[in-house]
């Protein structure tokens, strides 16, 4: 009895086995006919290439790319990804599945492929649509223009210092075809000291990347004004102003994390009315090695002439005071100051004159 109860355990056993080996063998030949069908059904027959083939393949992708009427770059899918097949779905995406490393991929409904030594196009893409907007400050100017400056200024609290650097300035417009320019810096009201920057020699479009730092409290920030005179040094060392730059501060926001970069076009010296008593201009000029002072008077306008008193006297018309701080403020010390930092130059300005008395 034993031996035959080993054995009708061993024929159920062996059944058992017989049954999956032939459930398993079923299984991976319906595998193999899924694959074989599939071939035939969504990928055309894979063709070897050679060399010719692949630079055919190049000249007919590139005639295809230049025809397009947007300059496009092509949009490549690597090699290493050849080894996926592409499906389509309903909606016309695409997706990537693991499938046999010899397919190839297929044309989608959107795109189509070309072979690039071993790498295929899907489709191009259009570079402007990816570019940084054009900078025209450098390239657009105004009928008239006299050139462009343009500067950046920071505000420090805890040091309530104004920083202010001075960048560039673009085509400048001076009496000769050479050009050595300059620029002075002031901060308004303030005229009796400015800074200067150095001389950029034989062009129209210095570079200067200049610091400079105005020591002003932030109560105050608000109610100053940063002005720009743009100077040509000529062969005489004459100075000849090309151009102007006002730019009040009180419209500005200015914090250490707010680095403001500006430009402004030059404008030309506004020339203000005759005062009520009239103008005079002059020229100083101070010889520190022989200590002579020279003043050499210019023109006259809008002289207040009484009509019964003869034009030849020597009648006191108006007077006007320059000297240093102790004695002058606004142009006059400023004139005073420019002559005292140019010795042996001639330093000329107009100024109105003051009721005498």
């Amino acid at each position: 009895m034993p031996e035959q109860a080993v054995a009708v355990a061993g024929g159920i056993i062996g059944g058992i086995l017989l049954f999956v080996l032939l459930g398993i063998t079923a299984y991976l030949l319906w595998k193999k006919f899924c694959r074989l069908f599939s071939y035939e059904k969504l990928i055309n027959p894979v063709k070897t290439t050679n060399a010719n083939a692949i630079f055919q393949d190049q000249a007919k992708s590139e005639i295809h790319l230049k025809s397009t009427r947007s300059r496009s770059v092509p949009f490549i899918i690597p090699p290493t990804l050849h080894g996926r097949d592409w499906i389509h779905l309903t909606n016309e995406e695409q997706v990537q599945q693991d499938r046999d490393p010899f397919m190839t991929p297929q044309s989608g409904p959107r795109s189509s492929f070309h072979s690039l030594a071993g790498a295929y196009v899907v489709g191009t893409i259009n570079p402007d649509l990816y570019k940084f907007p054009e900078d025209k400050s450098e390239t657009d100017f105004p009928d008239g223009s006299i050139g462009r400056l343009w500067f950046s200024i920071e505000y420090e609290q805890e040091s309530e210092r104004l920083l202010v650097s001075l960048i560039k300035v673009r085509k400048l417009q001076p009496p000769a075809d050479s050009c050595s320019s300059f620029v002075k810096i002031y901060l308004l009201p303030d005229e009796r000291s400015y800074l200067q920057s150095k001389t950029k020699r034989k062009t129209l479009n210095p570079q200067f990347d200049e610091n400079f730092v105005f020591q002003v409290s932030s109560k105050m920030l608000l109610q100053r004004t940063l002005k720009f005179l743009v100077y040509h040094v000529d062969k005489q060392k004459k100075h000849h102003l090309l151009g102007q730059v006002i730019f009040p501060l009180k419209n500005e926001a200015l914090t250490e994390d707010n680095k403001l970069v500006i430009w402004r076009d030059l404008e030309k010296e506004i020339l203000e009315p005759p005062s009520e008593h009239g103008d005079i201009q002059f020229s100083l000029s101070y010889n520190d090695y022989l200590g002579r002072l020279t003043v050499v008077v210019l023109r006259a306008r809008g002289l207040k002439l009484q009509e019964e008193s003869p034009a030849v006297e020597t009648l006191l018309l108006g007077r006007v005071v320059v000297g240093p701080f102790m004695y002058t403020r606004g142009r006059e010390l400023e004139h005073w100051n420019e002559m005292m930092s140019k010795p042996k130059e001639l330093v000329k300005r107009w100024h109105a004159l003051c009721h005498s008395t």
